[in-house]
């Protein structure tokens, strides 16, 4: 069976191991920390109803440093590590984007690439594309040998009619599902399940 770590980004009050607790936050309060998590429980919901071993590196609003972060994905000998997260910037910037290591694998990659067009249909803003970065929670060493990792920044949150989507419940089943249904593509396209 595979097994899937999902990575609601932040959590907390406080700075862990390079984590801040929270980033992005939308014009009336919204907070990155609380979608994380909620979209990555919906996406656990789908891919464990498929069958599929799911983990989260957190249930509740805490924060894990980025290494603890992909150390649970280690121990449990992840097939795939997908990080959820939300970008904030000027109010006015938009898009999905979707990165993977800057020495990441072929797999790793794919599963990048993967996300992306699904996140894509589901947010329907502009494609800013899939991109490499050297964010510790991706780095290869960290993860076991054959785990594809992953982060996905859903949107930018801090845009106002972005925001007021994010508070309702069909546009935050509908990323979920894009999460889940890229994640399972991977696994067949990989062969892994």
């Amino acid at each position: 069976m595979a097994v899937i770590v999902l990575d609601p980004g932040h959590g907390g009050t406080v700075k862990t191991g390079d984590s801040s607790p929270n980033n992005a936050t939308g014009p009336t309060g919204l907070k990155e920390k609380a979608v994380t998590l909620d979209i990555a429980g919906r996406a656990r919901t789908i891919l464990a109803a498929a069958g599929l071993d799911v983990r989260m590196t957190r249930t509740t609003d805490t924060n894990l440093g980025l290494a603890d972060r992909a150390k649970i994905a280690k121990n449990a000998g992840a097939d795939a590590f997908v990080s959820i997260h939300f970008n904030g910037f000027d109010q006015v910037a938009q898009g999905t984007e979707t990165y993977h290591h800057n020495n990441a694998s072929s797999d790793s990659k794919t599963l990048a690439a993967t996300v992306q067009a699904a996140v894509l249909k589901a947010t329907g803003l502009k494609d800013r594309e899939v991109k490499k970065a050297g964010f510790a929670v991706l780095r290869p060493a960290l993860h076991a040998a054959g785990t594809a990792a992953c982060l996905v920044e859903i949107s930018f949150m801090d845009v106002a009619a972005e925001e007021a989507r994010l508070k309702t419940d069909a546009y935050k089943d509908s990323v979920a599902k894009a999460i889940a249904a890229a994640i399972k593509g991977w696994l067949v396209a990989d062969q892994r399940n």
